[in-house]
This record gives C-alpha cells, sequence and structure tokens, in this order.
C-alpha cells in the first residue's frame, strides 16, 4: 500500500512540476498575443489615418465623391491582390 502512495505522491510532484512549466510558458504566450493585438490595432488606425491622408491630398485636386471614389478604388484592388495572395498560400 505504500508503494502505491509513494508512486501516487511522485505522479502528483512531477504533475506540478510540468504544470508550473506550462503556466510560465502560458504566461509568456499570452503577453506576445496581447502586444500583438495591441500592434495590430495601431497598423490598422495607421492603415486607416493613411486613407484619410490619401482622400485628403486628392481631395485638393478634384471633387470630394471622386477623390472617395479613388482612394476606394485602390483599396479594394490591394485587397484583393492581398485575398489571392493568401489564397495561393493556402492552395
Amino acid at each position: 500500500m505504500e508503494t502505491i502512495a509513494d508512486v501516487i505522491l511522485k505522479f502528483l510532484d512531477l504533475f506540478d512540476a510540468q504544470f508550473a512549466d506550462i503556466r510560465s510558458k502560458l504566461f509568456k504566450i499570452l503577453i506576445a498575443v496581447g502586444l500583438l493585438v495591441v500592434a495590430l490595432v495601431l497598423a490598422i488606425t495607421a492603415f486607416v489615418m493613411f486613407i484619410y491622408g490619401c482622400f485628403l491630398g486628392l481631395g485638393l485636386l478634384m471633387p470630394p465623391f471622386l477623390a472617395a471614389f479613388a482612394v476606394a478604388l485602390v483599396a479594394i484592388i490591394l485587397g484583393g491582390g492581398l485575398v489571392l495572395c493568401a489564397k495561393k498560400k493556402i492552395a
């Protein structure tokens, strides 16, 4: 009976050691994911401001509705190109 208790205690000690290792790695992964989310939000904000800046710049040369159309057309073309590129990478 004592050997079974020893085996169970050793197993629990091993499990605790492995869990501590996993917990520290999980914490690092969560920090990395959090930083990636912040970076993604900043990148999207920068992209939106870039598009808005293009719109304002073209608004000086042409009517605002044409500037919005031109900027949207370029964004759609770039988005479609990225989708096609991703589709080729997946296939």
